[in-house]
């Protein structure tokens, strides 16, 4: 990951029950094509950054947090109130994947990073320069 700013980002779902905030280092935003992805979203591709464990603090609706887990162990974080995505703790425990279109505050980063391309769907025209792997980003297997 590539410190990014001392800033706080702020970030929230869309009815606003669930709040968080990122202290200290995340990455650049990267998009996941699967079509695991494209069903949590509903869109071509999933928009997210990855920060530390350690760098995320929930500040509100703990209680609206919801989980779903498919047998293979993939799974999406949610509120339960208006089911926005949300941040999701990795099987490693170490780093949260932060969906970028909950962020409030602007994290002044680009897409870096097109994972799973190799399964996207035919209509999704990947855009820009950032790195493109057939499966899952190297950098997660450190």
């Amino acid at each position: 990951m590539v410190s990014q700013s001392k800033e706080i980002i702020r970030g929230s779902c869309l009815c606003g029950g669930v709040r968080f905030e990122i202290t200290g280092r995340y990455s650049p935003i990267g998009l996941c094509h699967c079509s695991k992805c494209r069903k949590v979203s509903g869109t071509a591709s999933n928009a997210a950054l990855y920060t530390a464990a350690s760098s995320l603090r929930w500040q509100a609706g703990n209680d609206l947090v919801q989980d779903f887990s498919l047998a293979d162990g993939w799974g999406s974080t949610f509120c339960h109130t208006c089911g926005s995505p949300l941040p999701r703790l990795h099987s490693n425990g170490k780093i949260y994947f932060v969906p970028a279109g909950l962020l409030d505050d602007d994290p002044r980063v680009k897409v870096e990073r097109h994972i799973y391309v190799g399964s996207k769907t035919s209509w999704d025209e990947i855009a820009g320069d950032g790195l493109q792997f057939e499966k899952d980003d190297p950098e997660l297997r450190k």
